[in-house]
């Protein structure tokens, strides 16, 4: 019993150690990508956790509480796009990570000691701050490109860096007013030379059919962008690729074409894991309006936006509550008809 005992508790004392690993290595990491923002001439406006975040929304700082979160920073970059230096944004979070690996294995090092707890503890330290410096975590079991990656596709054209240094404004835009209506004209221009299977360049398209929706784009135009996001489907990272599926199944069920492709795509496991994954909020978008269109249940439908808005209102996620309110009354019109 007493072998046992003790083999208990060094395997929770591991796992404490894992886990406060885990914090303060995610801590070094922000803190080094902090640093490179700030290098940039960025400022940022979004520091988020493990389901907690903190915002700058409309000027002041607010503590949310996201359906999903990952740790990460998003910042709102130089109005000198010239200033925009994206090698600083995507490897200061991991250049600080490893210099807390070289840190700790030079200490490691100077110090005699036997295989022991502590030196497990060490090894567990090291270990995850070595994964935090190849930037494996939180980013790739997130589904979501390497900065490494992201800094490899902002090199192959102009076009790609352009759309880096968009998308970068776009993400802060959104999370300071909800929404991406207010980014200036010159800023959603698709750039000439642009590769459309640069996965960068189909995230500035996604910004300009989101700001062209919120300037009264029309829904066959809307429609028509989306189509034309199709063929790069399968050269985006999953997270972004549950954007762009879940937009293209929710505005065809508006527009009531609820062809087989669309109820395939909507049913399909994989595809749902993907969007329930990355996309929890506008899932009660995209069901209500399954249920409505292809379920014929508009009670029903009435609910899941109702449950919707008050998770969209919890993390200021203006777009989305004016799409449910919008879906909302489109749905309460029809029942009139």
């Amino acid at each position: 019993m007493q072998v046992a005992g003790q083999f208990l508790a060094t395997i929770g004392w591991l796992g404490l150690a894992l886990i406060v690993s885990e914090l303060v290595a995610t801590g070094i990491y922000l803190a080094g990508q902090w640093l490179g923002y700030r290098l940039s001439g960025s400022q940022v406006v979004l520091v988020a956790g493990f389901r907690y975040q903190i915002a700058r929304v409309t000027g002041h700082w607010h503590w949310q509480r996201p359906l999903t979160s990952y740790p990460h920073l998003v910042a709102l970059p130089p109005t000198d796009a010239k200033r925009f230096n994206y090698a600083s944004i995507c490897f200061s979070g991991g250049l600080f990570s490893l210099l807390t690996v070289i840190i700790s294995l030079v200490t490691v090092a100077q110090v005699t000691v036997t295989f022991n707890l502590w030196l497990m503890v060490a090894v567990i330290w090291i270990w995850v701050n070595t994964l935090k410096a190849g930037q494996l975590l939180p980013m790739m079991l997130h589904g979501r490109p390497t900065g490494a990656l992201d800094f490899k596709t902002a090199r192959t054209s102009s076009a790609a860096l352009t759309a880096a240094y968009v998308t970068q404004l776009a993400a802060a835009t959104t999370v300071m007013t909800g929404s991406v209506a207010s980014l200036p004209v010159d800023a959603i221009l698709m750039p000439t030379g642009g590769d459309r299977q640069n996965y960068l360049v189909v995230r500035q398209a996604w910004v300009t059919l989101q700001w062209g929706l919120q300037h009264s784009l029309s829904l066959p135009d809307l429609l028509t962008g989306l189509d034309r996001l199709a063929p790069s489907f399968n050269t985006l990272p999953p997270a972004d690729l549950a954007i762009y599926v879940d937009a293209t199944i929710y505005w065809n069920l508006i527009a009531n074409r609820t062809g087989a492709q669309i109820i395939g795509w909507y049913q399909d496991t994989g595809l749902q894991r993907l969007r329930q994954r990355y996309t929890p909020l506008t899932q009660y978008k995209l069901q209500a309006a399954y249920t409505w269109r292809v379920d014929h249940q508009e009670a029903q439908a009435l609910a899941l936006i109702d449950r919707g808005l008050i998770q969209a209102k919890r993390v200021a996620a203006m777009t989305e509550v004016e799409w449910l309110k919008a879906l909302r009354t489109k749905i309460q019109t029809s029942g009139k008809d």
